[in-house]
């Protein structure tokens, strides 16, 4: 019986100084290899055939994310002001709360309609959280709120990073499962300007 053909899915190859080769999904569909400035382009393409599937499913997920937000509509401005308004003092509270807990001081907090992050954390301290988080479950807002705090102890996602989320939510994987799930779909609702 012969063998079924497999053929190479579209991609956009973008080198870099990176030292390994991954792909991404875009919230748009759009398949990205990054790969290795001097990999040769044979084994790139070999990596993108033998993860067809992992593509496929997961630009079906994109689809049906995007096909979701669309039904759900886009917010208006005026929205995602009554979004943010309504979410500031809940995000302020949890911010207190969570950096007691974790020992931990931080710096201003902002709330701002990002269209790829749920939060960040600099190096002086000052916290910014995407106002979608408004329309997460708390527990997803919590793990947020977590997430960035933990980065006042360790500024990168090692091991030791985790332990710290860990210890305060030791549920963390699970909330960040929905982000994870849901989360695009949130952002599919932004307006495009």
């Amino acid at each position: 019986m012969p063998q079924a053909v497999t053929e190479l899915p579209e991609y956009t190859l973008v080198r870099s100084r990176r030292r390994t080769l991954a792909l991404e999904i875009t919230p748009s569909g759009q398949v990205i290899a990054r790969a290795p400035l001097k990999m040769s382009r044979a084994r790139i393409q070999a990596f993108v055939l033998e993860k067809t599937g992992w593509i496929q499913a997961h630009l079906a997920r994109v689809r049906r994310q995007n096909q979701q937000a669309a039904q759900a509509g886009k917010l208006t401005k005026e929205e995602l002001s009554n979004l943010r308004r309504a979410l500031e003092p809940v995000i302020r509270e949890r911010v207190h709360f969570f950096a007691k807990a974790l020992g931990v001081s931080y710096g201003k907090i902002t709330l701002r309609c990002q269209r790829a992050r749920w939060g960040s954390c600099s190096a002086s301290g000052n916290l910014s959280f995407n106002c979608l988080l408004a329309l997460a479950p708390p527990e997803v807002r919590d793990y947020v709120v977590v997430h960035e705090l933990c980065h006042r102890k360790q500024m990168n996602h090692s091991p030791a990073f985790w332990r710290e989320v860990a210890a305060l939510l030791p549920d963390y994987p699970a909330r960040r499962e929905w982000l994870k799930k849901n989360g695009p779909t949130l952002l599919a609702r932004l307006i495009d300007e």
